[in-house]
């Protein structure tokens, strides 16, 4: 079957980075749609369409967008998009869709949604049309319908779990502020018009349509006390692209975590070969060891003690540089200057690595030690510095965009934060070119 050609998804990596409204217009928008999400959603994302070119350099009425000339002319050249999808992007931005270039609201109930509002619904249906001749709109209990596409009053609605029911959006769009998400606690936690996109899970009804449910809830219980909800926001600036995220309990305060934690050593980190593709690390306190320890004996037995006597050997950071291949590895990782030979005998066993000893510090080694990549070991123990475990990479995310992922420990929590160096015009050029 031919896919329907959608014009506004073949926007959505750039409504992250290219699309923006004022913040008056956005927080009443986000309002509207916001009152057309039922209160029990098991996660919501609000994407503050509204902010972004704006601090870019772009500008917008709400129903056509003006983008800079350096934006524009990326996605005219992009040699990665169609020639379709370009204008499909320039029609959109250009007003051609009838969207409202507001907000777009994602969340996930009975079935899964990314809706948001229309400026002129007959033009937007028409347009649509036009883009899918093969396929007819189909009049449906008072809306329309285009395979997994709704349109409902002024409306549309995405539904990407299914084909959307439009009796259930109908009742949507009727809910009551005790009955729509704006009554739900957790909807403080969008409320920040300074982000380009929020968003919070409430973890238990998240986990509930997960497999393996209850051992995912016995996990988290071990990991963290009372964790309740996960929320945190992208930010975009011209500079870099930031996401975090937090563990929240009940109270919406943040959720204790029940690991020790150690923060990574950054002298272990510069200590490395010069540079890699990747450089990773984590602080692992005997502390934590013997958490981990204790944990396998409980779901092992006797089983467990291979792991023990390995896992004890080390105290303190374990840092990693590699070729995005894993062909050439280096690692060092400190001890506690005690017996190493089980931890030296399963590196070398079960990774291939090679293991030398210089005090308490093991150094083990893959294929050729001299490798160098675009991350050097002194920027990686730079962005490191403060977390517990964290990763600086090329292209992990995007292609030819540095990245670095940090696990911070935070007010007895864990907040976990994403960068992508470089901001819009390095991911602009990554997805463009």
């Amino acid at each position: 079957m031919k896919k329907l050609n959608y014009s506004f998804l073949a926007i959505v990596a750039l409504l992250l980075v290219v699309v923006s409204c004022s913040k008056s217009e956005s927080g009443n928008d986000a309002d509207s749609l916001l009152r057309t999400v039922p209160a029990d959603a098991s996660s919501v994302a609000l994407c503050n369409v509204a902010y972004i070119v704006d601090r870019l350099g772009g500008s917008t009425d709400g129903s056509t967008i003006k983008l800079s000339k350096e934006h524009t002319k990326a996605i005219k050249e992009s040699q990665a998009l169609k020639e379709k999808d370009k204008k499909h992007i320039m029609d959109v931005l250009e007003g051609q869709t009838g969207m409202a270039l507001n907000s777009f609201v994602y969340f996930s109930a009975a079935r899964t949604y990314i809706t948001g509002l229309l400026n002129d619904p007959d033009k937007f249906i028409a347009y649509e049309q036009e883009q899918n001749p093969s396929y007819q709109w189909r009049d449906e209990d008072g809306g329309k319908v285009l395979g997994s596409l709704a349109v409902v009053g002024n409306q549309f609605w995405i539904c990407t779990t299914g084909t959307p029911d439009v009796e259930q959006l109908k009742y949507y769009q009727q809910l009551n502020d005790k009955q729509s998400y704006v009554s739900s606690d957790a909807v403080s936690l969008l409320s920040d018009t300074e982000k380009a996109i929020t968003f919070v899970a409430d973890v238990k009804k998240s986990i509930a349509f997960l497999p393996n449910s209850t051992y995912l809830r016995i996990g988290s219980s071990l990991i963290f006390d009372d964790m309740s909800y996960v929320a945190g926001y992208v930010d975009i600036e011209k500079k870099n692209i930031m996401a975090s995220a937090a563990v929240l309990n009940s109270d919406m305060k943040p959720s204790e975590l029940l690991l020790p934690t150690e923060k990574i050593d950054a002298s272990i980190v510069k200590s490395l070969g010069e540079s890699g593709d990747v450089v990773a690390a984590m602080g692992i306190s005997q502390k934590l060891v013997k958490k981990i320890s204790d944990a396998a004996g409980t779901a092992l037995g006797q089983g467990s003690d291979a792991l023990a006597g390995m896992l004890q050997a080390i105290d303190g950071t374990v840092a990693v540089r590699a070729k995005s291949s894993l062909d050439d590895v280096e690692a060092k990782m400190q001890t506690n200057g005690k017996d190493f030979a089980d931890l030296a005998n399963v590196i070398n066993s079960f990774l291939g690595l090679t293991v030398s000893r210089d005090g308490n510090i093991l150094t083990a080694v893959r294929g050729n030690k001299d490798f160098n990549g675009p991350i050097t070991s002194q920027k990686a123990a730079e962005k490191l510095k403060g977390a517990w475990i964290g990763v600086v990479s090329d292209g992990m995310l995007v292609r030819n965009v540095v990245s670095v992922t940090r696990l911070v420990p935070e007010k007895k929590s864990l907040r976990l934060d994403i960068e992508a160096e470089g901001g819009v015009d390095a991911f602009l050029n990554a997805v463009l070119k």
